[in-house]
């Protein structure tokens, strides 16, 4: 059985495209293309450089190439509660069947400890409040495989002189699970 299609999975997927506006399907492209329907996928991307402030309630300030680079949080970068590494390192990581990234679901509002992400609800959830999020900024301009690039590499840029977005073998990862219908 494909596990990206699973009750549980289809179920908060569902949920989240009728409360969202979003189309099912690319939700579900998605799940499959970034996790396989694993909830409890989850991977350390330790060049990510987008990461929120939880007491200031703002993105945190950027990043050099050096602080990418070291295993330890920068000095100003404060946690709201708990270890400062754990949320450095969560908040670079990407959570869940929706693989959504610690530092964006912080910006989303989320609270609790980033293994929540690995459920079938909040993973789908913040997955899909995300999505919704692009959509409101890209998907005008891009249609839906701009959101899914942007969903992806943060906005989507096209390749130099061409059509195509940077991140084209995703989108099209994406469009042979079904995330655009026929389109």
């Amino acid at each position: 059985m494909d596990t990206a299609l699973s009750s549980p999975l289809h179920l908060s997927a569902g949920i989240c495209a009728k409360n969202l506006g979003l189309p099912l399907p690319l939700i579900l492209a998605i799940i499959k293309v970034e996790s396989g329907g694993d909830i409890f996928g989850w991977n350390p991307e330790p060049k990510y450089r987008y990461f929120w402030d939880v007491r200031l309630n703002r993105p945190f300030r950027p990043v050099t190439a050096l602080e990418i680079a070291s295993e330890l949080p920068p000095p100003d970068f404060l946690s709201g509660a708990g270890d400062r590494d754990a949320e450095w390192w969560g908040q670079a990581a990407s959570w869940g069947p929706m693989q959504v990234m610690g530092g964006v679901a912080r910006e989303l509002g989320m609270k609790g400890h980033f293994p929540q992400l690995c459920s079938t609800h909040m993973g789908v959830e913040y997955g899909c409040r995300h999505l919704s999020n692009l959509s409101r900024r890209f998907q005008k301009e891009h249609g839906w495989r701009g959101v899914a690039a942007a969903f992806n590499a943060g906005s989507p840029r096209r390749q130099d002189g061409t059509s195509l977005f940077e991140n084209q073998v995703y989108v099209d990862k994406v469009a042979r699970a079904g995330g655009f219908g026929n389109g």
